[in-house]
């Protein structure tokens, strides 16, 4: 099973769009907030492919009916929990991280809200950041992230996205 995962779009819908259907093989996508009007025009949009999307709330979404958190149950016993991650920033966000993981009974947490590629194993918790997919703060290009879940572990990856215009005009 792959999981394509992107965050921080910050108005720049077509990021979203083009990334999305560029993964027609990723099984569901998980989208971590800042960029809840892009993700609710790609639902509006394309119906069809918008059922593998799902979606978190961050510090920049401002709509109640998107949640804080997901959890997803994953094949091999693996789970994950995404959340956008501005919740858990104060301080050493990794172990709070871990702690969130550890409270919902997961291996896996997926984070946006810094702008920036991470991916660590602590404490037996798979802790991944896509990367912004418009504004990086890495000094890397915007970028998404790739999750596969198989029979002997989970692997993950970055990709790197075209530069985004700054304009944010779609």
């Amino acid at each position: 099973m792959q999981l394509l995962v992107i965050s921080d779009t910050h108005g720049h819908y077509s990021i979203l769009r083009d990334t999305i259907l560029s993964h027609p093989d990723s099984e569901q996508v998980i989208f971590l907030g800042d960029g809840e009007e892009e993700y609710e025009r790609f639902c509006r949009e394309y119906p069809v492919e918008s059922r593998r999307v799902y979606a978190v709330r961050g510090n920049c979404d401002h709509s109640l009916t998107t949640p804080l958190r997901i959890v997803h149950a994953l094949p091999y016993g693996h789970k994950l929990v995404a959340v956008h991650g501005h919740y858990h920033m104060a301080g050493d966000y990794h172990y709070k991280l871990v702690e969130l993981a550890r409270e919902e009974k997961a291996d896996i947490v997926l984070f946006g809200h810094l702008h920036m590629r991470i991916d660590q194993t602590l404490r037996g918790v798979r802790l991944f950041n896509p990367g912004s997919a418009a504004v990086p703060r890495d000094g890397l290009p915007p970028s998404f992230g790739l999750v596969d879940i198989m029979d002997s572990g989970v692997l993950t990856s970055h990709g790197d996205l075209p530069p985004s215009p700054y304009d944010m005009v779609d």
